[in-house]
């Protein structure tokens, strides 16, 4: 998906060629692969002579909103608070002092972001 993003539009020969350059990967692998993100959903794909060009269905911002939220319904019940627990390294519940933590990672980020 990095590489027709990045594209925007390409055919899986591009794609291909891509890939090939950074690990040794076979053309059937790439093909299978976005045939796969077709049916999916994330890729669509229109005809140039004989090859199929294909696009993403959707922004990789909007891909990744998705996929984090559904990671974390079925990870941690819904609860985006959980994840920052796992991240902050604790398993239990938020605490008073979690909650505290977090607002001053936030409150850091936010200065350094000046």
């Amino acid at each position: 998906m990095d590489e027709v993003w990045q594209l925007e539009r390409a055919t899986v020969a591009e794609v291909h060629g891509r890939l090939a350059r950074r690990r040794r990967i076979a053309y059937t692998t790439v093909l299978t692969t976005m045939r796969n993100l077709e049916k999916r959903g994330m890729l669509s794909h229109t005809q140039r002579g004989k090859a199929y060009v294909y696009r993403p269905t959707m922004p990789r911002q909007q891909y990744a909103a998705g996929t984090v939220r559904d990671f974390i319904d079925r990870i941690f019940a819904g609860r985006p608070e959980k994840l920052l627990c796992h991240i902050l390294g604790t398993d239990e519940d938020m605490t008073a002092e979690d909650l505290d933590r977090i607002r001053r990672m936030i409150d850091d980020a936010g200065d350094e972001s000046k």
